[in-house]
């Protein structure tokens, strides 16, 4: 039954389109992501593990960012029939703090000119969220937490003068934690043998919310994936490099637990005189979710028009059209009875695989960004970018705000004693507005037919009113800043500018 949640658990936003935001470290996001062929610090690992080459010596990174992103939702109602608009609701917004997104790494290139090695654990930047608990937006979410980590070791090697192969190996680990409500209510003929859906929340004769939600939450968990990536970096000259690196697809598949709690008014522990339920809670530990995310794909061509600036022209694509389902399986949800009430004997059990087709589409990014020295020990940095949305406005909730969107980063780096690099960096990015009207966001209801119950038959699932439609806006603010320690002074193994 309310398995359905802990897939909506697992779509919650994690790194550009779709699931993912935005990248990794200071100096990356400060360059947009344009950050695959000039890519010249420990987060390699991430952009283009070929790029390693381009660090000199031993070298300790620690980086620390805060990701919020601003979401606001005017739900909208309209009639299913006429199209008419109904009702407009009050406005909600995200009012959770800031995630904290930390990275480190290790890297070596034990006094081999052709060759780098490194270790590092990274975090693609993810938001949580948290909305009022009665809001317009409790049927599609109240509460969002997901977070990754990716850890591992990558290396570099140059083959020939001019071309540079990297691969890494990442084990990932991910979790989810979400809440949203649902609603168990009286069918309208609740002998008839078939079931509709419970009364719309704008409907004159709606009851009120305490009458029939059901409080829902999923907390899962991926412990044990394994990745990689591969990338190339390819140096015809010394003032242009040619970068590009791949990431397979990643299969999920996470087990969790599922809880519900009745309201305490609710209709089926008394009010209305049936006291159905012994309890108003009740836990499936052992749910599983399996979905597959996508390719993806870098590249750049970085130039260098003097020796102290460099410029990268940088893309990417994310094939988000091979997640085809999101598939909820050993499922066991079960509804204490109460032994006293006499119109429905035994627990009931929720036991059937849940499938919930993806629908979302393959997307594209352009990203534009220049770094300079403006001394031996300070330089600059900052880019521009667009990408394209992976999800289709239909399917637009609270829970996943994703669109077209375009930003900027700007950020710098200085060196203190030849040893300490300092790189701080800010990035914001605007989703814009989106009005939403023809929304396949439904909330889920679970209408209860005594005649359907009283033959045992398990309590069914359907779509209840839209939920989705209205007008949404989001934008994203994220401040960053790396240390790296250089146990020896880089030389002109690589890298965009003699600072860096």
């Amino acid at each position: 039954m309310l398995s359905l949640l802990l897939a909506a658990a697992l779509t919650s936003p994690a790194d550009a389109s779709a699931f993912y935001f935005v990248d990794t470290g200071t100096k990356g996001l400060s360059r947009v992501g344009a950050f695959v062929a000039g890519a010249d610090d420990l987060t390699a690992q991430h952009y283009n593990p070929a790029a390693l080459i381009n660090i000199d010596g031993p070298q300790v990174f620690v980086d620390v960012s805060a990701f919020h992103q601003s979401v606001s939702f005017t739900r909208k109602d309209y009639d299913p029939d006429t199209g008419e608009l109904i009702k407009t609701w009050d406005e909600v917004t995200n009012s959770a703090a800031p995630m904290i997104i930390p990275a480190l790494g290790f890297g070596h290139d034990f006094g081999l000119d052709d060759a780098y090695f490194a270790i590092g654990v990274w975090t693609p930047v993810a938001p949580s969220l948290s909305f009022p608990a009665k809001g317009a937006q409790h049927y599609s979410l109240t509460e969002s937490l997901t977070w990754q980590i990716w850890g591992g070791p990558s290396a570099a090697y140059r083959f020939f003068d001019m071309i540079t192969v990297g691969g890494g190996i990442a084990w990932t680990l991910v979790r989810a934690e979400e809440s949203l409500s649902m609603m168990v209510c009286q069918d309208p003929d609740p002998f008839s043998g078939t079931v509709e859906p419970c009364t719309p929340e704008y409907a004159e004769d709606a009851p009120p919310p305490e009458e029939n939600d059901v409080n829902s939450s999923v907390k899962a968990w991926d412990k044990a994936s394994l990745t990689g990536n591969i990338g190339i970096l390819i140096e015809p000259t010394d003032w242009l490099r040619i970068g590009a690196s791949a990431i397979p697809p990643l299969n999920v598949k996470a087990t969790g637990t599922l809880d519900m709690s009745l309201e305490e008014d609710h209709w089926l522990l008394g009010k209305s005189g049936y006291d159905i339920l012994a309890s108003g809670d009740a836990t499936d530990e052992q749910v599983t979710v399996l979905l597959t995310m996508p390719w993806v794909l870098r590249y750049g061509v970085a130039v260098n028009p003097t020796p102290d600036v460099q410029v990268e022209l940088a893309g990417g694509f994310q094939g988000w059209s091979a997640t085809k389902e999101i598939r909820v399986t050993d499922i066991n949800l079960v509804l204490p009875d109460n032994p006293d009430n006499a119109l429905v004997e035994g627990d009931q059990s929720i036991t059937d695989d849940v499938v919930l087709p993806a629908g979302y589409k393959d997307a594209w990014s352009v990203r534009l960004a220049a770094d300079a020295d403006v001394t031996d020990f300070l330089s600059v940095r900052g880019g521009v970018f667009y990408e394209t949305s992976a999800v289709p406005t239909s399917a637009l909730n609270v829970a996943l705000v994703d669109g077209n969107k375009f930003g900027f980063g700007l950020g710098g780096s200085g060196i203190i004693a030849d040893r300490l690099a300092i790189d701080v960096g800010f990035v914001q990015s605007f989703l814009g507005t989106q009005e939403v009207t023809d929304s396949d966001v439904h909330r889920l209801d679970s209408p209860v037919d005594f005649n359907l119950a009283l033959e045992g038959a398990p309590l069914t699932i359907i779509n209840g009113e839209v939920v989705g439609n209205g007008t949404y806006k989001s934008s994203t603010t994220m401040g960053s800043i790396g240390l790296t320690y250089m146990f020896g002074r880089q030389g002109d193994k690589g890298g965009d500018t003699a600072v860096d």
